[in-house]
């Protein structure tokens, strides 16, 4: 028997999240702290002259745990309020009312990004992390406020981070969970993309979310500043790859033993009943959970059988509104014959399919492991093409991976979409975002495509991706080696398809002393439009002490075409083949092997600044 249920909240529907900060004390806090460390004059310069062509540009401050099973852990519930009068005058960035304002004179400041599907659940799992959205100087930071202050107390303050980024903003990390901030200090760099806490709901908060608010200026005598741009709002946004303004997607799948129990207040846990293994004749409920779900979209739910044929299809619930977190229900009692195995569950919603497993019979036994690399590690074009690329995934473990999937882990402003391929020949074998299994010891190979929407825009956005099993966490993400640097704009540009080669042919470069050097060569191929580029080394992490030189060499030989320099500036034509080769010299100071952090990346990049190739490789010093 069938059963169909929907249920979620649609905007304005909700209770706001907070009340007004306290801005005067934390204002307090922030200018004695900048005054400080000698940084008031120079704030006060950056203030006068920041605009919004010149920002930070910013990244998603909220990603996915390695270790939750969600697609994205998040939802965004409130924009920052463009109407200024008040009360109940709400206006967003996209023309919508996803905000809120209180009758206090407080129209809220910044952006609520809400982690779940099951809130309190992934609050205390630390599945929605922070990170810096730019870099910048923290200039203020309180923890140790309690969690759970949901029950109304508007005198409720949050744990935070304040920083003082580069472009001048102060950038607000509010309600974050008591304990999890970071070991910085006041006074101490924080770089985009570096972890800052765990999103929690201190202070005056109905449910786990960051609160993250821009300010031009310190925050009581400053003004906010909205991210977003939109037909309402700015024209120019700052950050590096904003998404939609109806971010539909399908947020997570999962099986129960029965519905969850969704709690209407929001300050009491649900409780989500999960489970994955089942036997022939039990009640199954699928939960199809759903981010901006719109009015009257509905989403499709096919229930396989292990052999990959239909046990149930059927359309789900519609939304009577736009609802930021939507979920669908069917509930399904199996078979009495039920055959045993990986089953399957998959949901396509606006045209994107994503599928989960759910075993009959037995479920995995003991953990696997991922690694994972992907070949190119950059790709730029226009919008509306297929940026794609190629992926490995790997088993190393004694144990089989089942159930797995591979996502992006930020919002991505478009469609993505993967499927296997032959290992050998590259020529595609598998159905779009199809779940795999890896046998032990082995790897599986497939293609990556992110196509982006109209008037979609990205500058150089290092997009980590997830790739994870039922019983494997998410392989470990490492820049430039399983993560794809996107750029997209709306002309067709240079798109360098670059690969490094270590001497060794492994990928790891061996400096063989503190004072020696030792180089590697980088091969390009212009698949893209004609452009002026500027090419150049840049060392991460322990390999930024390392000099670093490269030059253009001859195709044949090798050799250098030039004196090798800091960087080369030329014209790459439209099918443009190139070489070069990297040379790293160390300065006395020993790269210790840490192939994650320690890496030389080859770039090349347009006036703006934007990534239209890149390579890495590891460096140690012997």
């Amino acid at each position: 028997m069938v059963f169909l249920t929907t249920a979620g909240s649609a905007i304005g529907d909700d209770t706001p999240l907070h009340a007004q900060i306290d801005y005067r004390a934390i204002e307090a806090e922030v200018a004695a702290n900048i005054d400080r460390l000698g940084l008031s004059d120079a704030a006060a310069e950056r203030i006068a002259a920041f605009t919004r062509e010149t920002a930070s540009p910013l990244i998603f401050p909220v990603r996915t745990s390695d270790d939750a099973d969600q697609f994205l852990v998040h939802h965004i519930s409130n924009y920052v309020d463009l109407d200024s009068r008040g009360p109940g005058f709400l206006l967003d960035f996209s023309c919508w009312s996803r905000t809120y304002d209180l009758d206090i004179g407080y129209n809220h400041a910044g952006t609520d990004i809400v982690v779940g599907p099951f809130r309190w659940q992934a609050m205390d799992a630390r599945q929605g992390e922070v990170i810096a959205a730019a870099g910048g100087l923290v200039v203020a930071k309180f923890d140790g406020r309690p969690d759970r202050e949901c029950g109304g107390n508007l005198g409720a303050e949050a744990n935070y981070f304040v920083l003082l980024q580069d472009d001048g903003l102060h950038a607000y990390y509010y309600h974050l969970a008591s304990g999890s901030l970071a070991d910085f200090d006041v006074g101490h760099r924080v770089e985009a993309g570096e972890f800052l806490g765990i999103a929690g709901s201190s202070g005056t908060s109905t449910e786990p979310h960051l609160h993250f608010e821009l300010r031009n200026g310190l925050l009581y005598t400053g003004s906010a500043v909205d991210p977003y741009a939109g037909p309402c709002g700015a024209s120019v946004s700052l950050w590096r790859h904003q998404h939609a303004g109806i971010d539909s997607g399908i947020r997570a799948l999962y099986t129960h033993s029965s519905r969850p129990l969704i709690q209407s207040d929001s300050c009491v846990e649900d409780t989500p009943n999960l489970q994955n293994l089942f036997q022939p004749g039990d009640p199954v409920s699928f939960g199809v959970y759903l981010r901006d779900q719109n009015f009257r979209s509905r989403p499709d739910l096919e229930i396989l059988r292990p052999d990959g044929s239909v046990e149930v299809s059927t359309t789900l619930g519609e939304a009577r509104g736009l609802t930021p977190a939507a979920r669908q229900f069917l509930d399904y009692t199996l078979p009495g014959d039920a055959a045993p195995g990986r089953w399957r569950m998959r949901a396509t919603y606006r045209g994107h399919s994503r599928e989960r497993a759910f075993y009959v019979g037995s479920a995995p036994v003991g953990e696997a492991r991922l690694r994972s690399a992907v070949l190119p590690s950059s790709r730029s074009v226009q919008a509306e093409t297929a940026a794609t690329v190629f992926a490995t995934v790997i088993n190393p473990s004694t144990r089989d991976g089942m159930g797995c999937w591979i996502y992006p882990a930020m919002p991505f402003d478009g469609s993505f979409a993967y499927r296997a391929t032959d290992p050998v020949t590259n020529a595609v074998t598998g159905g779009e975002n199809v779940l795999f299994d890896i046998p032990a010891g082995q790897s599986r190979t497939f293609i990556l495509a992110f196509t982006s929407n109209p008037g979609a825009v990205a500058r150089s956005l290092d997009m980590p991706l997830r790739y994870r099993c039922d019983n494997a966490d998410n392989a470990p993400q490492i820049g430039s080696v399983n993560t794809v640097t996107l750029s997209i704009g709306p002309s067709p540009v240079p798109d360098m398809i670059s690969v490094g080669v270590t001497p060794s042919s492994d990928g790891v470069l061996r400096i063989p002393g503190q004072n020696a050097s030792a180089a590697f060569a980088v091969a390009t191929a212009n698949v893209g439009a004609a452009g002026s580029l500027t090419v150049e080394p840049r060392g991460l992490g322990g390999a930024a002490a390392l000099r670093l030189r490269i030059c253009e060499t001859d195709s044949a030989t090798g050799a250098c075409l030039a004196p090798p320099e800091a960087s080369i500036e030329r014209t790459y034509n439209a099918g443009e083949t190139a070489s070069f080769a990297v040379f790293a010299a160390g300065q006395g100071e020993a790269v210790p092997f840490n192939p994650a952090s320690a890496r030389v990346m080859f770039e090349a990049t347009d006036s703006l600044g934007n990534v239209r190739g890149s390579t890495s490789v590891a460096v140690r010093t012997d």
